[in-house]
């Protein structure tokens, strides 16, 4: 291996098997990588930059099987070989080589910090910096930030959230990028640029009020509408605004709304902004550019790094298990939580054809008994086989106390193949006894039946979350609890049910099909043209409907009923103006009325949170739908 000046600059190589040699004059240890490859280096150059390794060092007595060397004392490293040779590539005097992916840059970056090589660290970060084009671009930032997340970067996922400033962030324009962002990442990167946005909202006043430079507040416009401030309004318009669009702060768009400006005002006057000297400008600039980049940089300690919570454990009161008068149990089966309960095999394996095919195996010789009876361990605790023990008897159900631990049950059944079971939980929680999730709740709830992979609680819930709208402040915490693939299928689902509602709503305006009943109407009867739509009132509450479900995700998704509710208020208010025709119309048989629900329900009957190819899937596994 050549040795060359430390100044080099790094290029991007793709490394390969073939290429996975580090051979340094002098080695007295070898790095051993996960997927076997072995490099020769020295102790003093690692030991120097990572006091974890040198850790390892001193219990590393291991000789080295390398075949036809010297043996070498070897330390087992757990990343793979092509990001332990590039980290090399930057310890020793040779040709550093970042990797060729983001991801794996970004890897290579999380190894060397948690190996807590500061310095490696710094190296590593100046080569990506003089990377052309830069390592973190507007058209990548959001993959990156996800990245930086993941390997737990805390510079680079700032990084990336200050490039994402410029772009828009909703729910409904992520649709492409929430595959792989997880809630809790995106809850993180809105609540960091909202607090910037509300930092900048705040210093961008005070920076009118006071901040200005003295050519600027002496400046004059044509413009004679009222403004809050003497100088000109287009500039204080533009001031007030980056806190809300901060992709403007950019010097020609600056340079543009400043030309529209002077454009329009040309029309009745020559206006003295045409005449602002390029020193005003810069001085003005410059003033502006150290309140934006000063608040950003206030902002930054707000972005954390997410990590994954760990799995609360449950919080039930201790309880004893069912006393049921079984003197004739044959088998003991044992939560997680090491609680037994005593039932019989045949109750058992009659409720589950798991059950069936595992007691109809002979019983290991060493297995355990107690007063004669073999146990099983299962992974559900002691609530939930409490519940599901008592279902299987004829005695008192045991309600759980939450929707969750509904999900948690009907997922134990779908586990242990006890179909007719969970169809009894399904129709208990129809029937209210059981509870169901509520409200709000909804978007949570499909994130838990979604990661139990319970396809009807999944359409229920998806449905459910129709009534609420799908943006970052209405999500809020709720956003912790969803996934990236999950939040991308209610994306979709909503926007198919959208799709949908708006198709269906079109279809009313054919007159020949639907229509013809209210030619009555006084309105239609007085038109002179031909009656290609539909009258004036119900073209109105079609158009006003169609244009608000277009509006985003920023809205509820009507439900049929309230899109019915409207209808009918819109048919009051038409006959309360004198119509009786309409009303007579409508008193006479309803079926219009009938048909537009039928048509409603239907539109978002078809739709389901899965593609087909995912339903054929989750049938394939034996997940049914009920």
């Amino acid at each position: 291996m050549s040795i060359v000046r430390p100044g080099t600059p790094a290029p991007t190589e793709v490394v390969s098997d073939e290429t996975l040699h580090f051979d340094f004059p002098g080695s007295d240890v070898v790095l051993r990588s996960c997927d076997a490859h072995n490099f020769r280096v020295l102790k003093l150059y690692i030991a120097n930059v990572s006091p974890i390794l040198r850790e390892l060092f001193t219990s590393a007595p291991n000789p080295s099987d390398i075949r036809g060397e010297e043996s070498l004392p070897v330390v087992e490293l757990p990343e793979g070989g092509a990001i332990i040779f590039s980290l090399l590539t930057f310890i020793f005097p040779v040709a550093p080589i970042l990797p060729s992916t983001t991801e794996k840059i970004m890897e290579l970056l999380s190894v060397a910090q948690k190996y807590q090589m500061d310095l490696m660290l710094a190296h590593i970060q100046g080569a990506i910096s003089r990377r052309d084009p830069p390592f973190i671009r507007p058209e990548t930032a959001f993959h990156d930030y996800f990245l930086a997340q993941k390997h737990e970067i805390h510079q680079e996922a700032l990084q990336a959230a200050r490039v994402t400033l410029r772009l828009s962030l909703t729910i409904e324009g992520l649709e492409d990028k929430l595959e792989f962002m997880p809630g809790a990442y995106l809850l993180e990167l809105w609540t960091y640029r909202e607090r910037v946005r509300t930092d900048l909202k705040s210093s961008l006043l005070e920076f009118r009020n006071s901040g200005l430079p003295d050519d600027v507040k002496g400046l004059r416009c044509a413009d004679s509408r009222p403004s809050s401030h003497l100088f000109p309004r287009w500039l204080d318009d533009y001031i007030e605004s980056l806190a809300e669009a901060l992709h403007l702060f950019d010097l020609i768009e600056f340079e543009n709304i400043r030309a529209r400006h002077i454009k329009d005002e040309s029309r009745r006057s020559t206006c003295p902004c045409a005449g602002i000297s390029s020193q005003v400008i810069r001085a003005f600039w410059e003033a502006l550019t150290a309140v934006v980049h000063g608040t950003i940089e206030k902002a930054n300690s707000t972005l954390a790094l997410v990590r994954e919570e760990p799995t609360s454990e449950n919080s039930d009161p201790p309880f004893g298990p069912l006393c049921l008068n079984l003197p004739d149990a044959s088998l003991i089966v044992r939560s997680s939580d090491q609680v037994d309960f005593r039932v019989h095999k045949s109750l058992l394996a009659v409720s589950s054809p798991f059950f069936q095919d595992l007691l109809s195996l002979p019983q290991p010789p060493d297995d355990e008994l107690i007063d004669g009876l073999p146990v099983i361990q299962l992974s559900e605790d002691a609530g939930l086989l409490n519940s599901l023990i008592s279902l299987l008897y004829p005695i008192p159900h045991v309600v759980p106390s939450s929707y969750e631990k509904v999900f948690a049950l009907l997922a134990a059944c779908q586990k242990y193949d006890m179909e007719s079971v969970q169809s009894h939980i399904r129709a208990e929680t129809k029937r209210g006894t059981f509870p169901a999730p509520a409200g709000a709740e909804s978007f949570r709830a499909y994130a838990i039946a979604s990661s139990m992979e319970l396809i009807p609680e999944m359409e229920s819930t998806a449905r459910l979350t129709l009534d609420y709208p799908m943006t970052f402040e209405s999500l809020g915490e709720q956003l912790r609890s969803l996934k990236g693939r999950e939040l991308c299928n209610l994306v979709r689902y909503r926007r198919r049910c959208r799709d949908n509602l708006v198709s269906c709503l079109d279809s009313f305006f054919d007159v020949h099909s639907r229509c013809q009943i209210w030619a009555s109407c006084r309105e239609w009867s007085s038109w002179s043209t031909p009656r290609t739509t539909p009258t004036g009132w119900l073209r109105s509450f079609f158009t006003s409907k169609v244009v608000e479900l277009k509006k985003g995700f920023t809205h509820a998704v009507f439900s049929p009923s309230t899109i019915l509710e409207g209808f009918m208020v819109a048919l009051k208010n038409h006959t309360h103006s004198g119509c009786n025709a309409c009303a007579r119309v409508h008193m006479e048989g309803q079926a219009f009325y009938r048909e537009l629900e039928d048509v409603l329900a239907h539109a978002l009957d078809k739709v389901n949170t899965l593609s087909a190819t995912e339903l054929d899937s989750s049938q394939g596994l034996g997940i049914g739908i009920d």
